[in-house]
């Protein structure tokens, strides 16, 4: 189930960052860093439900974290260096503040896998 809509977010996600890029549309891109954060929040929903249940013996949790949060957290740290490397290739002009935005969503989601790992 999850397999079609990454698939369907991953082909729409490249297209705005192609028709971004390429037009060097700044709303675009920062649309698209937005619709990465919405989605690297609903994957900290399922980390943090994790590490809440990481005491007991049976962790059903932890199916939440690897079979919904590890994608998720995978498909958009791929995007987000995608667009940064798509930015820096084209070397857009103020971009700035969607790039450290960028940045910061990297370290979220690397904060996720290390407290999703630990809850293990």
């Amino acid at each position: 189930m999850l397999i079609p809509i990454i698939i369907l977010f991953v082909t729409i996600s490249v297209t705005l960052i192609i028709i971004g890029v390429f037009k060097t549309s700044r709303k675009i891109l920062s649309a698209l860093s937005i619709i990465l954060w919405l989605c690297s929040l609903v994957s900290a929903f399922f980390v943090g439900w994790a590490w809440l249940e990481r005491a007991y013996s049976e962790n059903w949790a932890m199916y939440g974290f690897f079979f919904i949060s590890l994608p998720i957290i995978i498909t958009a740290g791929v995007l987000a260096i995608l667009m940064i490397l798509a930015v820096k290739v084209r070397k857009i002009e103020n971009m700035k503040e969607v790039l450290l935005r960028l940045y910061l969503l990297l370290i979220f989601l690397a904060a996720q896998v290390v407290v999703g790992f630990f809850s293990a």
